[in-house]
């Protein structure tokens, strides 16, 4: 036992070793005792002792080549004093032989021995043992806190795949929905086509109509000059029948004006109709392509939401690589240092190959889903090219529609200035017949002949009609 260890125990311990330096032999001595006093005098009540060793014979000087047991004569006393502050005045004086402090001493130092022999026997592997379960703790310590960390950075990844796989059934809704849109914006395109075709057969029939009209016009026409000229012919004996016969032919021609009209004002109506479904189904897909567009904006958002996410897995997989190439060394030094750590060996090889199932179940998902971006991005880039078309169609759509409102505008202000202005004639009668003299033709002119019938063939059908109806009407303002 230590000096060192003794010291907390002791309240106050001081050591005055007052020795004679000639005789080094008793030095030895004295120190060996006051070792064992200090061994006796602390297992029980806490003294103040101090040793004083002197001798009543003079000091002397040891010579060369003199060995010191020849001066083992002399006494050696030890005084005690009592530590309590009402025993300070108290102490004991003892006196002992050279002989008998060196046969205690060699006593003491044999006990010390075969003492230090049993501790070492007995406590040497225990320290070994305690050291080595002490560090074995504290490796248990590290792997359960390395444990702990790898269960929480599991618990969050599946966590992360349970809303990724959710944002991904929302995305595969999503991209679906957009198809129905798109099959149904096509099959809407589709009978939008199908009705333009119908209203041009429409109008190709009307036209055919007025053609065959105006055939018919042009034999009245016809007829109507011969009747001119029988009425030149006889004109005072037919006067009346030629008035009759115009009046009939004139009615004739309102009527026939009339139902043209009617014809012609249903028409354009119908058109009207026409264009304005064409207009609303136009507006609907518009919308309807918003809607897309927002749409792809909202995928474009998640997808980059998730290259994120992929990258955060990616980053957190070789987080979780790099754990598990240390608990590889972990287990590897574990089982070089000590075959006894076989079931933590074991507990943490099982951690390592659940760490591996995970990382590799964690890059497959990772594989999966960024084939089901590419998928996806592929698929909006499509849609978007198919929107673009679709949008030029429409605007083409919308260019016919408005060329043709600016048309049906410019024949609605001409026909409106034509009848505003409609030329009246004065005609020279006579008292023996009726003037033939036939008014001068405005509308054969170049503002309203070819150059409006050129843009419009529609025009071109309905100008011979005003131009019939405008000579019956000169024709009986003259008679």
């Amino acid at each position: 036992m230590k000096v060192d260890s003794l010291a907390p125990k002791t309240q106050e311990l001081v050591f005055l070793v007052l020795l004679c330096f000639h005789y080094s032999w008793l030095f030895f001595l004295a120190l060996c005792y006051c070792i064992f006093c200090l061994l006796f005098f602390n297992s029980s009540t806490d003294f103040k002792v101090t040793f004083i060793f002197f001798t009543f014979k003079e000091l002397y000087h040891v010579p060369n080549g003199m060995s010191p047991g020849r001066l083992s004569h002399g006494m050696v006393y030890g005084v005690v004093h009592r530590t309590d502050n009402n025993h300070k005045r108290e102490m004991v004086v003892y006196g002992w032989s050279a002989d008998q402090l060196k046969e205690e001493m060699n006593y003491i130092k044999e006990v010390r021995a075969t003492l230090e022999k049993v501790r070492k026997k007995m406590y040497g592997e225990y320290d070994e043992m305690k050291r080595k379960i002490q560090q074995l703790t504290n490796e248990l310590k590290v792997t359960n806190a390395h444990q702990e960390s790898l269960e929480n950075h599991v618990r969050v990844q599946a966590a992360a795949l349970d809303s990724f796989s959710e944002m991904n059934s929302s995305l595969t809704s999503a991209s679906i929905d957009l198809q129905k849109t798109l099959v149904d914006v096509t099959l809407e395109n589709t009978d939008i086509r199908e009705q333009i075709r119908n209203l041009k057969h429409t109008h190709e029939q009307s036209m055919e109509k007025l053609r065959e009209k105006q055939k018919q016009l042009e034999t009245a026409q016809i007829e109507n000059q011969l009747l001119k000229l029988k009425v030149e012919s006889s004109q005072e004996a037919n006067a009346e029948v030629m008035r009759e016969m115009t009046r009939k032919l004139y009615s004739q021609y309102e009527e026939k004006m009339r139902e043209e009209e009617q014809k012609h004002k249903a028409e354009k109506e119908i058109l009207l109709e026409e264009t304005n479904r064409l207009l609303k189904a136009i507006e609907e897909a518009n919308k309807k392509m918003q809607i897309t567009e927002t749409s792809i904006q909202e995928k474009d958002q998640r997808i980059g939401e998730l290259d994120r996410l992929i990258e955060r897995m990616e980053e957190e997989r070789h987080q979780l690589q790099k754990q598990l190439e240390l608990n590889e060394i972990q287990i590897s030094g574990a089982k070089s240092e000590n075959s006894s750590d076989s079931e933590r060996s074991q507990h943490l090889e099982e951690v390592a190959a659940s760490l591996r199932e995970r990382i590799k179940h964690l890059d497959d998902m990772v594989h999966c889903q960024q084939k089901k971006v590419k998928h996806m991005v592929e698929e909006i880039e499509m849609l978007r090219k198919k929107v673009k078309e679709k949008e030029l169609f429409i605007i083409q759509l919308l260019e016919k529609i408005s060329f043709l409102e600016c048309e049906n505008k410019e024949l609605q202000d001409k026909l409106d200035y034509l009848m505003e202005n409609q030329p009246k004639t004065s005609t020279e009668t006579r008292d023996t017949g009726v003037g033939c003299d036939l008014p001068y033709r405005y509308l054969c002119g170049p503002l309203w002949g070819p150059s409006v019938c050129n843009h419009s063939p529609y025009l071109s059908d309905i100008f011979p009609i005003f131009e019939i109806y405008l000579y019956t009407e000169m024709y009986l303002y003259a008679v």
